[in-house]
C-alpha cells in the first residue's frame, strides 16, 4: 500500500453496495461495504474477484441526498471460509460530485466520532469461535466478524440465533496473537439472502485489558487520537 493511500481517512460504513462487472442490470450484487475512504472501499463478498478486475458501484451512504456511483478495481482479496472473502477496491473515477460528497461525509462523521469517544465502532474482518453458553456440550461453531466496538461485535453466521441467547467468544484482533474471551449475548439477528445471518452480540463479560485493546484497535483503524 503506497503512502498517497495510507494518507487516507478511512471510515466503518457498514452499508450495502451495488456492483457489476459488465453488464451492471444482469450481473449486479449487493455487498456489505466493511470501510470507505477517497481512495477505495472494503467488502465483504461471496464471489471471486480476480486482481485488476474492474467493477462499477452504487452505494446508499448516510447523509448524502443521492447514491455514491464510482467506478473501481480490485487490488486484493483474501479469503477467510468456504464463503466469505474480504476484498479491497481501489477508485478509479466517481460520477460528478461524488469524490466532493463523499469527502465531506467521511470529514463529518470523524468529527461526531471525536466528539461521541464511546461505544464506535471500527470494521473487523476475523474469524470468531462461539459456543452456547447454557449447553456445555454444545459443538463450538464459527462465524465471520464484521464490526466491533468496546460494547460488542456484530458478525455473519450460517445460523439464526434467538435473542437473548448467551455465547462464550474467543477471537484475536489483526497482528496481536493474543486470543481475547468474552461472554456475549444475541441482541438481535436478521436473516440474510446469502447463506448467512447477520447477527448483533452485546459483551456481557469482558477483563478490561480487552476492552483496552479492543479501543486501541478501534482508534488506530479510524486514525483517531484522543
Amino acid at each position: 500500500m503506497s503512502q498517497e493511500r495510507r494518507s487516507f481517512a478511512r471510515l466503518y460504513v457498514g452499508v450495502e453496495a451495488i456492483y457489476s462487472q459488465k453488464d451492471f442490470e444482469s450481473s449486479a450484487k449487493t455487498v456489505l461495504v466493511q470501510d470507505i475512504s477517497l481512495s477505495g472501499v472494503r467488502f465483504i463478498s461471496h464471489e471471486i474477484l480476480p486482481e485488476n478486475t474492474e467493477l462499477k458501484f452504487v452505494m446508499n451512504i448516510p447523509d448524502l441526498k443521492s447514491p455514491l456511483s464510482a467506478k473501481g478495481k480490485v487490488v486484493w482479496q483474501k479469503k477467510f471460509s468456504e464463503s466469505f472473502y474480504d476484498t479491497g477496491i481501489d477508485f478509479i473515477s466517481f460520477d460528478t460530485d461524488a469524490k466532493e460528497n463523499l469527502s465531506l461525509y467521511i470529514n463529518k462523521s470523524l468529527g461526531r466520532v471525536k466528539e461521541s469517544r464511546e461505544f464506535v465502532r471500527s470494521n473487523l474482518s476475523t474469524m470468531i469461535a462461539y459456543k452456547l453458553s447454557d449447553n456445555p456440550d454444545s459443538e463450538e461453531k464459527r462465524c465471520i466478524s464484521v464490526d466491533i466496538s468496546s460494547s460488542g461485535l456484530k458478525v455473519f453466521a450460517k445460523e439464526v440465533l434467538a435473542a437473548e441467547t448467551n455465547l462464550e467468544i474467543s477471537f484475536s484482533l489483526p497482528e496481536d496473537p493474543e486470543v481475547i474471551y468474552a461472554k456475549g449475548r444475541v441482541m438481535w439477528a436478521k436473516a440474510g439472502d446469502e447463506k448467512f445471518s447477520e447477527i448483533g452480540i452485546e459483551f456481557i463479560d469482558i477483563e478490561n485489558k480487552y476492552i483496552t485493546k479492543i479501543n486501541r484497535y478501534v482508534k488506530s483503524t479510524l486514525g483517531i487520537e484522543w
